[in-house]
């Protein structure tokens, strides 16, 4: 069995027995399945932590506590060496949606006490049987929204529940061969050159050199999904642009590619400056700040067909000087109030 197969091994195990887990016994699935200089990089509000014991206290066991029982609702599954790195380290990554039932509060959110989707990518490094390092990126927006929270603007794409990869053949369980990965990941860096090389300007010729013309486009919560090339520019590329300018490309952590999917983060991965509003909740302005990204891609030939992405908007937006919880937690505190 390769190496690719014994890390998707370990990260299934990990997930198998996580899921099942009480909040009081996450942490002793992590200190089984995780190193000891174990580094985790998470999505605001909960950011950089270190350590089995820490990751379980400020993420899983209040996520365990407030949503019940969980389920894993996995879309895509696979693994490959990184390409930053020469190869070097071996990474498996994982995207879908916890379920759970939504029963107390969370980062101070209150529960509307239903079934609930917490969209999620996860990467792991995986080295001498342990996981290393992770990032779990999450869509906090995608739970306000939920919620109903007046706090979401109106997206420019459709807000919907996330789907998986259409041809449904995202989970790679089995082994692929490695020329089908480096074929993905030379697709998604042609893109990314394009793009990073435009100063992040999207032009029709581009999107008909590097995507096939019935593209998905699986947005963030506060941007949503489009379809199309003209549905991409109307609802992602031209109101995104409009309202941010590029000011640099800091670089991606991993770039991994495995059959026909593929994709990367980084943390942060790009520079932006607000300078006409962004998603109607900041003014105009000259402030920038740091967004952290996840693509992943299906290719479909020599184009990439869908594309799902995760922004941690939330810190974004904090760093343009709006706190889309706090703001929550302010226009739902007197209705908790009255039911108390």
């Amino acid at each position: 069995m390769s190496h690719l197969q014994d890390a998707k091994l370990l990260v299934r195990k990990f997930y198998a027995e996580l899921d099942a887990a009480t909040s009081e016994a996450s942490a002793d699935v992590l200190k089984k399945h995780v190193a000891e200089e174990y580094r985790w990089r998470g999505s605001f509000p909960f950011n950089e932590l270190y350590g089995a014991e820490s990751v379980a206290s400020s993420f899983w066991a209040p996520l365990k506590d407030a949503f019940g029982r969980t389920q894993r609702r996995e879309d895509i599954f696979f693994a490959s060496h990184n390409r930053l790195d020469g190869g070097e380290t071996t990474w498996v990554c994982s995207m879908g949606h916890i379920l759970g039932h939504f029963q107390k509060p969370w980062i101070d959110i209150q529960p509307h006490h239903k079934m609930v989707f917490l969209r999620y990518c996860d990467f792991h490094r995986v080295e001498h049987g342990k996981i290393q390092e992770s990032a779990l990126h999450i869509d906090v927006m995608s739970i306000l929204l939920q919620l109903g929270s007046r706090v979401i603007p109106e997206a420019t794409g459709v807000v919907t529940m996330t789907p998986g990869p259409q041809p449904h053949d995202g989970l790679l369980f089995d082994e692929h061969p490695a020329s089908e990965g480096e074929k993905t990941l030379d697709v998604i860096e042609r893109m990314i050159g394009r793009l990073i090389g435009s100063g992040v300007k999207t032009t029709m010729a581009d999107l008909a050199a590097d995507w096939t013309e019935d593209m998905l486009w699986w947005g963030p919560t506060g941007i949503g999904a489009s379809y199309t090339y003209q549905g991409y520019l109307k609802g992602h590329t031209t109101p995104f642009e409009d309202g941010l300018e590029f000011i640099r490309h800091n670089g991606h952590i991993v770039r991994l590619g495995e059959g026909s999917y593929g994709g990367f983060f980084g943390y942060p991965s790009m520079t932006m400056r607000s300078k006409g509003g962004y998603m109607g909740l900041t003014s105009s302005g000259d402030t920038t700040a740091d967004m952290r990204i996840v693509d992943l891609y299906r290719r479909d030939g020599d184009k990439l067909a869908e594309n799902w992405i995760f922004i941690d908007h939330l810190w974004f937006l904090k760093q343009l000087g709006v706190d889309l919880i706090e703001r929550h937690r302010a226009m739902t505190a007197p209705v908790q109030e009255f039911l108390r």
